[in-house]
């Protein structure tokens, strides 16, 4: 029987078995699980049920079940997210994982409908509609709205030499690859289960859309391999070392409430725990230049007290930077009182201990605010602010910063370093990154607290995502959490001393710094996804004309 005629007998409406059989080899290649070579097949079984339809709606149905079936799988974590960080009851975070399944995967219905369209009108026989199909879900995918800017091409994140073609595309640039690989096997798929001969025969004629696979492939590895090979070579020379203290305090859920709720006692006791690891890393062989905590470490607004324990909170916190004597980068809330309100701003603080400091002698600072806010979470886009508050209780209203930005930390032991900040979701957007590097990074330093998100993949998505930052800037980055995943991410996104979750952690890291030519990611900005997007509909439009 040919594939456009099997399962006929199941209701046209419900998920295809392909759709199921795609929705759980992609949930298996992504966090938690992470078998990635499942990668390279995951879409076969669902192109093929797409084959099946018998009309353009019908496939548009079985790309939008991809999409649900696929949120539930593989982002079942915001229905725990959403009570532990906005308050809500667990029936709201149910509710919250149902809409975002609903819509966090769209492109899957657009492209549904197109392979349908397609595959009836000329099947994929060349090289050429293999590549355009991909650009075109390439295209799609990038243009697509999404909350975490998640796509396929992520799961290459461990493949040490492919995801170094991340520093000429971004991650639209492994999609593609992901789905040019996917299509083409489809291609070997249909070419034998289309041929009636024997099996000797049938196997022949897969062979020619498996070459043509091959040829795409091997260009990209090709280009991968010698990209990493230079990159190889660059690292073995840096230019300069910093050595930089970490601390993940891993400090408990409950104590942040209940100094959130100004409780003196518990802000003390959160500020002890980072202090403590501090004190330890200043004591040992080799001594930081300066030292990095996570998101939101200090309790409260910083040195803008609003009554008199968040002054003597202050003063204290003062006094141990200046007893420490080295640089600290932290994050804490700042406060900004306009005419008509107060405002509260995200933001990483970088305070320098003056040498001699006199008691009460404020340290020297500088200020980076969060620009990149999470909706809900830390701002209520749109109008209805009165009705997302009664939803969700801890929902906040932070105001945004001003875009990437590049603080210069002085080190310890003299000179300077160039640090790019970001904080928390911030590293989910390659173009803050890429501008910060076009700023004259460094090193980029990402703070975050995760802990609200549980061990149950989201955290790990998280550093995949800032893993490829460091891809295509070419930038070492130091990536500071509350609860983990916290590491040194080189720029060819091998990853050092990286910590398990849930566990107070600590480290001096030698961090390698380089002198080399900004990758093409950072030269040309996005435009890999773009580009296939044009490319994509514009050969789509001029088939359509000649047919």
């Amino acid at each position: 029987m040919s594939p456009r005629g099997r399962g006929r007998s199941r209701p046209r409406w419900l998920p295809a078995p392909g759709t199921l059989a795609t929705t759980v080899l992609i949930a298996l290649a992504v966090p938690p699980l992470e078998f990635a070579p499942l990668i390279w097949v995951a879409f076969v079984p669902w192109l093929a049920a797409l084959e099946g339809r018998r009309s353009v709606a019908e496939a548009i149905l079985q790309g939008l079940w991809l999409d649900f079936l696929l949120g539930f799988a593989s982002t079942f974590w915001v229905a725990a997210a959403v009570p532990r960080y906005l308050g809500a009851s667990w029936a709201v975070g149910g509710l919250a994982l149902v809409v975002h399944a609903a819509i966090h995967q769209l492109q899957f219905a657009a492209f549904a409908g197109i392979v349908w369209w397609r595959t009836r009108a000329t099947p994929a026989r060349t090289l050429a509609h293999l590549v355009l199909l991909a650009l075109l879900y390439t295209g799609i995918d990038w243009a697509m709205p999404k909350i975490f800017r998640d796509t396929i091409g992520i799961a290459l994140h461990d493949f040490a030499n492919l995801r170094q073609l991340a520093a000429f595309g971004g991650t639209p640039l492994l999609t593609f690859l992901v789905m040019v690989v996917n299509l083409g096997l489809f291609a070997v798929y249909r070419a034998v289960a289309a041929d009636p001969g024997e099996p000797r025969d049938r196997w022949r004629a897969g062979v020619r859309p498996g070459l043509r696979i091959g040829v795409v492939f091997a260009a990209c590895y090709a280009l991968a391999l010698f990209e990493s090979a230079r990159v190889d070579r660059w690292l073995a020379t840096p230019a300069r070392v910093v050595q930089v203290g970490f601390v993940q305090g891993n400090v408990n859920g409950e104590i942040k409430k209940r100094w959130a709720r100004g409780d003196a006692d518990a802000a003390r006791a959160a500020l002890d725990v980072y202090w403590r690891a501090t004190e330890r890393l200043l004591a040992g062989g080799a001594a930081p230049d300066f030292v990095v905590w996570p998101e939101t470490t200090y309790p409260g607004i910083f040195r803008k007290p609003e009554h008199d324990a968040q002054l003597l909170l202050n003063v204290a916190f003062d006094r141990k930077v200046a007893a420490a004597g080295v640089p600290l980068v932290f994050g804490a809330y700042d406060r900004e009182d306009r005419a008509d309100r107060r405002v509260l701003q995200n933001a990483l603080y970088v305070v320098e201990p003056l040498p001699g400091q006199a008691p009460g002698q404020l340290s020297p600072m500088r200020v980076y605010h969060k620009s990149m806010l999470l909706p809900i979470g830390e701002y209520v886009p749109g109008l209805a602010e009165d009705t997302v508050r009664a939803w969700f209780p801890r929902a906040a209203h932070f105001a945004h910063g001003d875009g990437p930005q590049v603080l210069p930390v002085a080190l310890a032991n003299g000179g300077r370093v160039r640090i790019g900040p970001a904080i928390c979701y911030e590293d989910l957007f390659p173009d803050y990154a890429a501008e910060t590097a076009r700023k004259g990074a460094e090193l980029l330093v990402n703070i975050s607290n995760d802990s609200w998100l549980g061990d149950l993949g989201a955290a790990r998505f998280h550093l995949i995502f800032a893993r490829l930052r460091s891809i295509e800037t070419r930038l070492p980055q130091l990536r500071v959490t509350n609860s983990g995943y916290s590491a040194l991410i080189l720029p060819n996104g091998e990853l050092r001393h990286a910590t398990a979750f849930g566990v107070e952690s600590s480290g001096n890291l030698p961090v390698p710094l380089f002198e080399g030519g900004a990758p093409l990611r950072v030269r040309w900005g996005d435009w890999f996804g773009p580009a296939s997007l044009a490319l994509g509909l514009g050969s789509l439009l001029w088939i359509r004309q000649r047919e």
